[in-house]
């Protein structure tokens, strides 16, 4: 099994909480639009975000973490924090691998799939991905280097997702997922 771990921002913190979760709600379609059902979704907030959009295989944890503070740091720490709540509530999944997706990304359909047929395999950083900026005419492939730019980059062994936080890849050697899954 796959578990998706989203952290949502606080809306006291977004300039716009109708615009997070729109957002939010395409980036979870785009999840549980999936070809394989053998996957599971975390989402930890500060406050459940108002979509019409509902499934069972989403599960809230609403957080009492402090509100972060409007500069990078205090938002990557509070990133941070809801990752780790989140991966650890996943243990209840008895997850294979955990994908830690951004709120506002659209995801392959055919992730868990790959995923699941490849249980070996310790994890892939995708390197090859579309790039979309919300309102643009326009979307690029991004053709290198696409885990860097991109959150939702990542597939990890469940039981190594501590080392994601520590960017061991050069000890842990993720191999690249050659192709985009579209």
């Amino acid at each position: 099994m796959l578990v998706f771990v989203i952290a949502l921002k606080s809306p006291k913190i977004s300039t716009s909480w109708e615009a997070v979760s729109n957002l939010f709600e395409r980036c979870i379609k785009s999840i549980c639009n999936q070809t394989y059902q053998d996957f599971q979704i975390v989402v930890v907030c500060h406050e459940k975000p108002k979509i019409e959009f509902h499934n069972s295989k989403i599960h809230y944890l609403e957080v009492n973490l402090p509100i972060p503070e409007n500069n990078i740091q205090s938002r990557h720490l509070d990133k941070a924090n809801k990752l780790l709540t989140g991966l650890a509530y996943s243990e209840k999944f008895s997850p294979s691998h955990v994908m830690i997706v951004d709120a506002d990304d659209c995801i392959s359909k055919h992730i868990v799939k790959y995923v699941i047929q490849n249980p070996h395999i310790p994890g892939w950083f995708i390197n090859k991905g579309y790039v979309y900026r919300e309102g643009s005419k326009f979307i690029y492939l991004r053709s290198k280097a696409f885990s860097s730019l991109c959150g939702s980059g990542i597939i990890i062994k469940y039981g190594l997702h501590l080392k994601l936080f520590k960017m061991v890849f050069t000890i842990i050697k993720l191999p690249v997922l050659k192709t985009v899954l579209v």
